[in-house]
């Protein structure tokens, strides 16, 4: 794979908004997934500083909806962080795209996995082949599909219509999977492909493509996503940081003096040329 080209910044390209907040002004959308946040939080304990801040978009005056993070935001919070770094981004602006995640799901056989799904209560599931289910999907009809081993493909359905209820369903099936097997995140829901990367996959689970405003109402009103469904891709993110974890802390300072030293710190890096702009998506393997 050819290597990411570095640039340095212009005034041409996004500088990121980045910002200290108070922890109790962001706003989940989602729910975010145990597997996840428990090594995350020592992690961050162990390292002492903060390396990729949440993306937030504003939802009121003096909330932000998170967009991506909710895992880091949750860590932050068990720690006992008041405040908190993020990256303040447009929503309406072309920067910021919204894609779907699917889970890839191991841990569990895939028989334990659809016996679970019959246990929800009004839940509908039936066979088809695979581009019904897509197209099903793609028309809202139903509320997702799985894919298991046999490459078959299950729709799954309730008879709910408004938001807050289509999502109870979602976090009810997504509980039957989460706490017993393993779940991960991909982009395709080609069990074969899967595979290569976890070669114990026994299904996929395909959710709908959501928009935007129904990000921003599930905030706004409570609603929480399952985990690891929404993806947001930012152009101009904000990673490896390395900020000091200290500087969140309750120190006697104003917001205002926190954001300062934010700001001549961002300064400070700039000068020092230490701050690299990647035009290309890249690979990261350290996370």
């Amino acid at each position: 794979m050819p290597s990411a080209i570095q640039e340095e910044p212009t005034a041409h390209d996004i500088i990121p908004d980045l910002r200290i907040v108070p922890t109790a002004s962001l706003v989940p959308h989602e729910e975010h997934d145990p597997q996840r946040a428990a090594p995350l939080i020592e992690r961050i304990r162990a390292a002492g500083s903060w390396l990729n801040p949440p993306v937030v978009a504003p939802l009121d005056a003096e909330r932000y909806v998170i967009l991506d993070g909710a895992n880091r935001h949750h860590a932050i919070q068990t720690l006992g962080y008041p405040h908190i770094l993020v990256q303040v981004v447009n929503y309406e602006s072309d920067a910021v795209q919204l894609e779907t995640w699917h889970h890839v799901i191991s841990g569990i056989s895939w028989f334990e996995f659809l016996r679970n799904l019959r246990e929800i209560e009004t839940f509908q599931i039936a066979s088809c082949d695979l581009l019904s289910a897509r197209a099903a999907l793609a028309r809202r009809d139903i509320l997702a599909y799985t894919v298991l081993s046999d490459n078959r493909a299950y729709t799954l359905n309730a008879e709910v219509h408004d938001l807050a209820a289509r999502t109870a369903v979602l976090r009810q099936m997504v509980d039957t999977y989460k706490a017993r097997g393993t779940l991960n995140r991909i982009s395709t829901d080609s069990i074969s492909m899967a595979r290569r990367l976890y070669p114990e996959a026994v299904a996929i689970v395909v959710f709908p493509r959501y928009h935007p405003a129904e990000i921003m109402v599930a905030a706004r009103d409570g609603i929480r996503l399952p985990p690891g469904i929404s993806r947001h891709i930012i152009r101009g993110r904000a990673m490896r940081l390395h900020y000091p974890l200290s500087a969140f802390a309750e120190t006697g300072e104003t917001l205002a003096e926190k954001n300062e030293a934010l700001r001549l710190w961002v300064q400070q890096r700039m000068a020092e040329r230490r701050v690299r702009y990647y035009a290309e998506p890249t690979y990261l393997f350290d996370e």
